[in-house]
């Protein structure tokens, strides 16, 4: 039991030094427990350790940390986590598949401040989009596009289902399209 409470205090040491930016010693604390028996040590160790280096824009290190968490904790923010690395690592295959298990899994109970699907995606759009995936980042633009048409044109709504702001997604989208193909694109939207 004693040895539970140190590893537990330890790992919240490091998700302080984490969330103050002191990433260096918040990687060296976590790394001693990646391997723990205890699966939650574990699987905090490897989260905190992934998102470090996820920070420090070290992305193909942090993918191995990542993967870890993802199949022990099965989390949304997780898997999250772990497609926006891979994008950012240049691996779109690995980072579609990981992206489709937000679908399939919920937010970590006690997580305070989960981020909506749509939010999600947008962000996993807007990342796709700057690493020039740009085929993948018209899917998930047309995802939310139905979403969108789904929720209507009422702004209530659309901050209600978590959707981003109509305006900013369409000067997003633009530069995904040639002039011409926008707007055929925009008209189909029927809002």
């Amino acid at each position: 039991m004693y040895l539970v409470l140190f590893k537990n205090r330890r790992l919240n040491k490091a998700e302080r030094a984490l969330n103050c930016g002191r990433y260096q010693e918040a990687i060296k604390l976590g790394n001693a427990l990646v391997n723990s028996r205890n699966k939650e040590i574990a699987f905090r160790a490897n989260r905190l350790c992934g998102l470090v280096l996820y920070k420090r824009r070290k992305y193909d290190e942090s993918l191995e940390y990542l993967e870890k968490a993802c199949l022990i904790g099965n989390y949304r923010h997780d898997w999250y986590s772990l497609a926006m690395a891979l994008v950012f690592a240049g691996k779109l295959e690995k980072a579609e598949e990981a992206f489709k298990n937000i679908y399939r899994t919920n937010v970590q109970p006690g997580y305070l401040y989960a981020v909506p699907v749509p939010g999600l995606l947008y962000q996993y759009m807007k990342a796709l989009k700057k690493n020039h995936f740009v085929d993948a980042a018209i899917l998930r633009a047309n995802e939310l596009k139905q979403m969108f048409v789904g929720v209507g044109p009422e702004t209530t709504k659309q901050v209600q289902r978590g959707l981003p702001n109509f305006n900013t997604f369409m000067t997003d989208v633009e530069s995904l399209f040639q002039p011409e193909r926008f707007v055929l694109w925009k008209s189909d939207f029927r809002m």
